[in-house]
């Protein structure tokens, strides 16, 4: 594993006064690091916002091997119920890759006012990923293979190899997630990076198609792939987030009891 200089952490950025939090989370093997530019815009913004270390990441493969979908969901979640403690009535939960699955989970349990799923992953490229949960005693961990572009990498907090029985854990929470989407009721921004290497593209429709929601939208990144919160069109990323969470806020204001 290749540390940092900055170890990632949960941050939490408190904005005087709004009542509308955002609750931001990673994805599978990583780390809070790749969110902050994107929680530092929305806390400019005007929201508070808070990205939790989701259990077993930022550590080592080792300890994660010990940890389930279902532990990455108590953190994801125990991030939602901090920020209704912090006082946010309304809270929109943005999800990077696995995150995103995690933030639609919340979303069948929570009353959550928005969701954004990025480059959330309900097919992957990866053909390995079927045969996990059949090699995983024989071959515990997956050496990690290949490097993120350079304008990506150096910001990255990685293992250099993965527990197979935690790839068997996200397999298993995309067919869960799949399950629930139909009787997903909340906004939905599905945001799907065209030059994704991780994440199948035709995740984004697939996701767009399945969700319950009424008012959904899809939104393509063109020049953008997996890590798409540190890749090249992160600006126009920034601003089409906060245009959704600034459109939530609006509805509900103009609709309480909704």
């Amino acid at each position: 594993m290749r540390h940092m200089q900055a170890q990632p952490a949960p941050f939490l950025f408190k904005a005087d006064d709004s009542t509308t939090g955002v609750l931001l989370i990673h994805g599978f093997t990583g780390t809070t690091l790749e969110l902050k530019p994107l929680g530092r815009h929305l806390h400019a913004a005007g929201w508070t916002v808070h990205a939790p270390l989701l259990k077993g990441h930022g550590v080592t493969p080792e300890e994660m091997g010990c940890t389930t979908w279902v532990d990455w969901f108590v953190s994801a979640r125990d991030g939602y119920r901090l920020l209704r403690e912090e006082g946010c009535e309304l809270v929109v939960v943005v999800g990077l890759s696995m995150g995103g699955l995690l933030a639609l989970k919340i979303a069948q349990h929570e009353p959550v006012a928005g969701i954004v799923t990025l480059c959330a992953p309900l097919k992957v490229r990866d053909p390995r990923l079927s045969l996990a949960r059949y090699l995983q005693y024989m071959f515990p961990y997956a050496k990690r293979r290949g490097r993120k572009a350079d304008h990506i990498e150096p910001h990255l907090y990685v293992y250099e190899r993965t527990p197979v029985s935690c790839v068997v854990s996200l397999e298993e929470l995309m067919h869960n997630v799949r399950y629930v989407l139909p009787r997903l009721k909340q906004p939905a921004l599905i945001i799907q990076a065209v030059q994704d290497e991780t994440v199948h593209p035709a995740s984004g429709q697939m996701l767009y198609e399945q969700i319950g929601s009424a008012d959904k939208e899809l939104v393509l990144f063109e020049q953008s792939g997996h890590i798409i919160t540190l890749d090249r069109e992160q600006d126009r990323l920034h601003e089409t987030v906060t245009q959704f969470i600034r459109r939530i806020e609006s509805n509900t204001r103009s609709h309480p009891n909704t």
